[in-house]
Formats: structure tokens, sequence, C-alpha cells
């Protein structure tokens, strides 16, 4: 044979189908987890459809590439697991112990109804026998959460529908998989007393187990082991795979086990901590995705044209199974008083069928109770569930996030929240950021600031250069935790002041502040309650302060004891505080108890209850402040954080008692305490975010469309603005918005400048200033000049109330802002909202910055910054 026939074969039987090779499969999975989300994403499809399709071309019902062989089994596996551990996860247990109602109710309705209809449907429309029917109808039943990471983009996972429905999977999923146990027991003839106390007691065992160990073990291994992030992310994923081997030891499904072990590390692992960060990103990136391309290669289209047998099955069993999970979600509707759009994203997280189908249609093939047609069917209806579920969960979840933010759009009136973290010993420096990821608002575009400030006298190169390989740490620490990190060093002969100095010029509203812990005073020095630096950096500043003593990981915090001193509610900084210490509470998943006088429990429990967000709380009451100490001595315990709210000198709260405080506590050092002095400034007279940096603060990503598809104006200003206005009760708000916007009133005419056009308009309809941009590559049409190109569109709304001077020089300044645009095509060439608010926020700020920014050197423009004009 000729070497380069030789060659050519050897070459070829790399691609024989299905591939072989190990490098070239990863290869081809590689490029399916890439190509596949960017691919529908430009058809407007959830990424979850393009990894289904992704498997089903590739499997070997299509194209024939990739089998689903051991490999992909196990992976498959593992993504389902990770699926169900993260849903565990995620859940708010707070809400989820307040709303367990919730839970009870949608578990029951989803497994009776569709236990009921698959039944009738097998004996009187597939002629099963009985027993066969009730196996059938458990298919039915149960359902895979495999939208559930599209609920968590959405920002709704937490919602009472998703918890209901997260807590509902769980008893309709084991109740499913309890009947494959009956079923089969019942044709083993071995259903006898001793089969149920077996089941019973096991599972009793098992559960038992799972909620009394796994806490333990978690919380000890984090505070004495668990100090590295790779260490933290193996034993979590070693915790998850046991316990959902014990279920299956218990007779349950491992489905089952992964979701336990997620309620069960669920208080340990916050929201906005890097270890969570880890496990998301390493199950979206890999083992999920695995999970629904193993899901699509079970796919085999041709079953369709297999007979009209196959046919009638698999539309039966589609039509049982959509439809009664959709009268399952009605029904918790009506019973719950959920919303329309909460009960399509009910509908559409249970509706998906693959975990608990799969086993048990495979268990009952191979004992002979289902035939072929039956196997085929329920191969049609994972693939026609698996593609509904999503692009439900998408289209109403949308809209949920939509209706949430309008409840919730007062927020973003609030003034910033920015945090400065003084960091002086690498040692306590993640504890201490820790700490600020967890107060600061989950999802905050404002960055936090650690701070490192070196003496001006002696070696200042090495102590910058020590300080700098500090900041860097943090650096990486807040990138680990997807927390944006600027960090800053700044050189002083007083460190408190230039502390200080640092909070005035980054605007700081917050800073955390690490601490010794109490000390006896020393009579031979100046009194000083948390250190001398400390002490001047309360006496320079107004803003709210932590000082923090942490003797364990933030994330093992069980319990928070917060305590009320005499007339502490009447401090300016009083709400803001308790908003912060609630959400503190609620992100470590804690609970609150509070501690202030018994006389005053009445009053600080009923305001206490009004600040947002809810969060399991009791109240205790000691005699008088001297008795405090002792009352914190018999209630304090291991997990144990004690935070005092307090109050600068000259401020109605303040007492002697109070200020000498942290003196006393000697004997409470072992434990972890906070000392959170609240901020002088009344906030109710705090400039609003959008009036803080004027019209850069004013543009937010939600309100800015990028690629828009339509093209004439009035109907691009009405997917616009619909992220500002419902779409169902406000059709009519928005249209007169619309009309207003595009009317030419005196004073209100459209203008048109080099590619963009502003518009502008005051509505009764709309509550504060509004800035609104939207662009298009292809340019939009306009009414108001037909021939010229815009690619940039400015909307300014301004309440009807509000002053006519006030919205012209916000209209005014929109326009300053457009004639900065030099190149309206180039910059709707921007691919994500996010980059053109950053673009837009640069050009407002900087009244010389001009776009495309003149320092490019990519646009071979040759002006510097002292050129611009003005």
């Amino acid at each position: 044979m000729p070497l380069k026939d030789a060659f050519m074969e050897a070459l070829l039987h790399h691609f024989e189908t299905p591939f072989t090779d190990p490098v070239l499969i990863f290869a081809v999975v590689m490029l399916m987890l890439l190509v596949a989300p960017l691919a529908v994403r430009k058809m407007r499809l959830p990424e979850i459809i393009g990894l289904l399709l992704a498997g089903v071309i590739a499997g070997p019902n299509a194209l024939g590439l990739l089998e689903r062989d051991a490999t992909f089994q196990l992976l498959g596996t593992v993504g389902l697991l990770y699926i169900m551990f993260t849903a565990g996860l995620e859940i708010d247990l707070n809400r989820f112990a307040k709303y367990r109602n919730h839970s009870l109710v949608f578990g029951v309705l989803t497994f009776i109804v569709p236990q009921t209809i698959g039944t009738l449907a097998g004996m009187y429309i597939l002629g099963l026998d009985f027993m066969v029917a009730i196996l059938l109808a458990s298919m039915f039943a149960s359902h895979t959460l495999l939208a559930y990471p599209v609920t968590s983009r959405l920002g709704v996972s937490k919602s009472n529908a998703v918890t209901a429905t997260v807590g509902g999977t769980v008893i309709t999923d084991t109740a499913a998989l309890l009947v494959l146990a009956v079923v089969m027991g019942s044709t083993r003839g071995s259903l006898d007393m001793n089969f149920w106390l077996t089941l019973v007691i096991g599972l009793s065992i098992y559960v038992a187990l799972v909620f009394w160990s796994i806490p333990r073990v978690g919380r000890w291994f984090l505070r004495k082991v668990g100090s590295e992030g790779v260490v933290e992310y193996v034993f979590v994923l070693a915790v998850v795979f046991l316990a959902a081997f014990m279920a299956e030891l218990a007779g349950v499904e491992a489905i089952i086990g992964a979701f336990m072990a997620g309620l069960a590390l669920n208080r340990l692992i916050p929201e906005s901590s890097t270890l969570m960060n880890r496990i998301e990103f390493v199950g979206n990136a890999l083992f999920i995705p695995f999970f629904l391309i193993s899901v699509g290669m079970l796919v085999d289209v041709r079953v369709l044209f297999s007979g009209a047998a196959a046919l009638i099955v698999a539309a039966t069993m589609v039509a049982a199974a959509l439809f009664s999970k959709w009268l399952a979600a009605l029904l918790t509707q009506k019973v719950l008083g959920y919303s329309r759009d909460e009960q399509m994203v009910i509908f559409g997280l249970s509706a998906a069928q693959a975990a608990a189908t799969l086993a048990v249609v495979l268990v009952a093939f191979d004992v002979g109770l289902f035939d072929e047609t039956v196997l085929n069917g329920t191969i049609v209806m994972i693939a026609v569930t698996c593609f509904v579920s999503p692009i439900v969960t998408e289209r109403f979840g949308r809209r949920m996030a939509l209706a949430q933010e309008a409840q919730g759009g007062s927020t973003e009136d609030e003034a910033p929240q920015r945090f400065l973290v003084p960091l002086a010993n690498a040692a306590h420096a993640r504890a201490l950021l820790d700490f600020t990821f967890l107060v600061r608002e989950h999802g905050s575009e404002e960055p936090v600031f650690p701070l490192s400030v070196v003496p001006e006298e002696g070696d200042t190169a090495q102590a910058v250069a020590s300080a700098e390989r500090m900041l860097s740490a943090a650096v990486v620490h807040g990138a680990s935790a997807e927390v944006p990190v600027v960090p800053v060093t700044r050189m002083a002969h007083n460190l408190a002041s230039g502390m200080a100095r640092a909070v005035l010029e980054r605007r700081v509203s917050d800073l955390v502040v690490g601490w010794s812990g109490p000390a006896p005073p020393s009579p031979s020095a100046r009194r000083a309650n948390f250190g001398v630096i400390t002490d001047q950096l309360l006496q320079q500043t107004e803003q709210q302060v932590f000082i923090n003593h942490l003797t364990q990981p933030i994330n093992t915090v069980r319990r928070v004891i917060v305590v009320f001193p005499p007339l502490i509610e009447y401090h300016p900084g009083y709400t803001r505080a308790l908003r912060d210490v609630k959400r503190l509470t609620n992100a470590m998943g804690a609970l609150l108890t509070g501690l202030c006088l018994k006389d005053e429990i009445r009053r600080i429990r009923g305001r206490f209850d009004t600040i947002k967000p809810e969060i399991a709380s009791s109240f205790v009451g000691f005699n008088t402040m001297e008795d405090l100490v002792v009352t914190l001595q018999r209630r304090v315990e291991e997990h144990d954080l004690l935070i005092f709210l307090s109050a600068r000198q000259g401020t109605l709260p303040w007492s002697p008692e109070l200020d000498a405080l942290p003196t006393r506590l000697q004997a409470l050092a072992a434990y972890s305490m906070s000392f959170l002095f609240l901020s002088d400034i009344d906030e109710a007279k705090l400039p609003a975010a959008d009036e803080e940096q004027g019209l850069a603060e004013a543009f937010k990503p939600r309100r800015v469309r990028v690629a828009m598809e339509e093209t004439d104006e009035r109907e691009a200003l009405y997917t616009l603005l619909s992220s500002y206005f419902e779409e169902d009760a406000s059709q009519t708000h928005l249209q007169e918005v619309v009309e207003a916007l595009l009317r030419d009133d005196p004073g209100f005419s459209r203008e048109l400048v080099d590619g963009v056009t502003l518009v502008n308009a005051r509505s009764e309809y709309v509550h504060h200033p509004l800035v609104f941009a939207a662009t298009r590559p292809e340019g939009f049409q306009t009414e108001a000049r037909t021939e010229s190109p815009v690619f940039l569109m400015l909307v300014a709304l301004s309440p009807l109330e509000s002053p006519l001077q006030e919205h012209l020089e916000l209209f005014s300044e929109l326009g300053a802002l457009a004639t900065r645009v030099l190149d309206a095509r180039s910059l709707a060439q921007l691919e994500t909202p996010t980059e053109l608010v950053e673009e837009l926020k640069r050009l407002a700020r900087d009244t010389q910055a001009l776009f495309p920014d003149a320092r490019d050197e990519a646009l071979d423009m040759s002006l510097t910054r002292t050129d611009l004009p003005g």
C-alpha cells in the first residue's frame, strides 16, 4: 500500500463514527458547549435548547458522532445531581420555612393530578392493566428541574412560586419513585409488612442522618480545615455524592439525596460567597451541559415514523404529561393566589421529564412491564417536555422578573452603597472581605474598595510593595466571588486621616474595619475602645462603620444576636443599619435574635418587621445596660455572631454605658462580634443615585437595548420602554408615553445629531426621571428625518409634577452627550447593554470625552486629551 494511502487511512480511522478517541470526543463536546448556546441565542431561544439539540444531532440517533456510553452516562448523572444540589443550595430557607405549606400544596397536587390522569389514560386509551397504568402515571407525576438554571439567571429563583416548585419536586419525585418500589414489590410478591418497615425506617434514618450530620461536619470542616477554595469545593462535592449514594441505599433515588445535601449545606454556603460562585461556575460550565447533551442523545425522531401504534402511545403520553402538569400548576395558582406568570413558571419548571422518568421506564422495561412502544413513547415525551420546559420558563420568568423589579423599583433611588475595607493584616483580609460581600446588596454594580494606608516615614518602598501584594490578593478574592474590587493605596502621616480622605474621595457609604477584640483598658495609656486608629477614624467620619472581631468564618454563623441600645431607633441611620443587618442574616441563612430593654420590645419589634427583607427573628428583653453582659453570657453560643448597634458621641442614643461597652466584653472575646456605628447622615437627605453623579448614574443596563430588531422608531420605543412598564397592566400607559415622545410639542421636539436621535416627554405615569438608550447597527427609521440614518436613540422621561426646568436640564445634558458621539454607527456595534452603559457613562462624566475614544490607537486618531474641544 502506498505511503500516502496508508497515511490517509490512518487519518480517516481517527474520524470513524462514533468517535472513540477520548481527546477528540472531549474536543467535540467542548465545541458543542461553545457553539450551541451562541446559535440558539441568535434565535432568541434558551441556551438549554441549544445543548439539547446538540445532543440530538451528534447523538447515536442522528449523525452518530458520539455514543451515549458509560462516560456520558456518568457525567450526565453527575450533571443531574448537580442541578438538584444547586436547587437545594439556592433555596431561601427562611422563606421556605415560612411558605412550606406552598411546597406541600404544590407537591401533593403535582403528584395526584398527573397520577390520576395518567392512570385513566393508560387504562382506557392505551389498554394497560391497572398496576401497569399506575406505574406509567408515576412517570407523569415526577419531573426534572431542567429549567431551574433559567430562573437563577433571571433572578427569580428565590420567589415564592419557584421555592414552592422546588420543594414540591422533592415530594412528587419521592412519591413517584415510591410508586415504582411498590409496583415492583407487588410483581415480585414481596409487598408485605417487612417491605414497608424496611422502606419507612430506612428513609427516616437517612433523612435524620443527613440533616443532623452534614451541617455539623461542614461547620467543623470550614472552621478548622477549609481555608483554601479548592479544599472547600472538593469537600462539598464529596458530601453531595456521598449523600446521593446513601439515598440509594435508603431505597430512594440519588437525586433526592443530592437535593437534601443542598438543603443541609444551604446555611454554610452564602449566595455571595466565593465558594458559591465556584459551585455555580463549574456546574454551569461543565456538569450541567453534559447532562443536557446526554438527554438529547436519547431522542430518536425515527420513533415517530415507526407506525400508528407508536404515534398513538407517544401522543397520549405527551398530552397527558403536559396537560396534567399544567392543570396542577393552575390549581396551585388558584389555591395559593399566585399570578398567571407565576403559574406558568411553575408549569415550565415542572413540565420537563427526564431523571425519575428514565429510572421508571428502564426498570419497568427490563422486567417486561413496558413494551417497546411505551419505551419509544417515553423518549418522545422526554424530548418534547425538555424543549417546552425552558421555553415556557424563560418567557414567563422574564415577565416575573420585570414585575418584581417594578414592585421593588423604589430601591434604585437609594444612595449608592460603596464599601471601603481598610486592610492592615493579610491574615484577616479574607474574613473582612467575605463579611463585606455578604452585607452589600447582591448584584450591586458598585465596587468594594480595599484600602492600604502606608506611613510616610520609614522604608516606604518596601511598605508600598507589601501593601500592593495584599491588595492584589483582595482583587483575586473579589473576582472569585464576582464582586468588583478596586484597590486603593495611600500614603499618609496619620493613618486614620488617610482613611478618612479615602472615604471622601471615593464617596464611601460604609466602612468595614478589623478589630483584635475586647481587652481591659490600660491605665498607662489613653483609653481606646477599639484602638487609637479606629477611634480616630470614628471621630473623623460620619459614615456607617462595621468594627469586626471575627473568630470563625462568617458562613459558619448559625445565629445573629443584635443588641438594641435605648433610643437607637431615633438615630437617622437606624433604618439603613437594620436593613444591612437583615440582609447579612438572610445571606447567611441564619436566625436573628434581638436583645433590647424589656419595655421597648413591642416598639422595636414593630418597626423591625416593617424593614425588608423578611427573616426569622425573635426578641428577648434585658433590664438595664449593666444587665446586658450577663444576659449575653447566658445566651451566646459557639456559632453566634454578636452585633452591637452603636452611635457616636453627641448623638441621641449615645450614653457613657454604650461607650464603655467594648471594654466590658472580655468574657466574650472568644465569640465573633461586630460593633455597628450608625451613619450620622440623615438617609432622607442623601442624594439619590440618579442625582449624585447626574446623567452618568441615570444609565442602567435594564433600561438599555442593543442590536434591536425593530426598524421603525415607534416600534423601537414600545420595546425599549417595556422594560419599565409592565406588559399587561400598563399597556395603555405605555402607549400614551410613546405618543407623547413622538408628539412635536413646543419645547419637546425631537432632535437629531449625527446619527443620534433624542426624544423626551413628561408623563404622569413616570415617578422619577428616567433615561433609556437603544442602538441598531443597521439604523432606525425616524419620522423626523427619513433621509438621515439613526443608530443611537436616547430617551428622557420625567414625572409630570416635576419642575419643567429640571426636565429641560436633563434633556440638555443628553443633547450635550450626543454631540460627543463622533461615530454613532461604531457605538451601535457594541454587543452588550453593559458595554453601552459604560461608554455612555464615560461620555456623561467627562465633558471632554469623545466616542470613539481619542486615545484608541486602533482608530488611528492623533488627538490627545489636550487637543479636545472645550
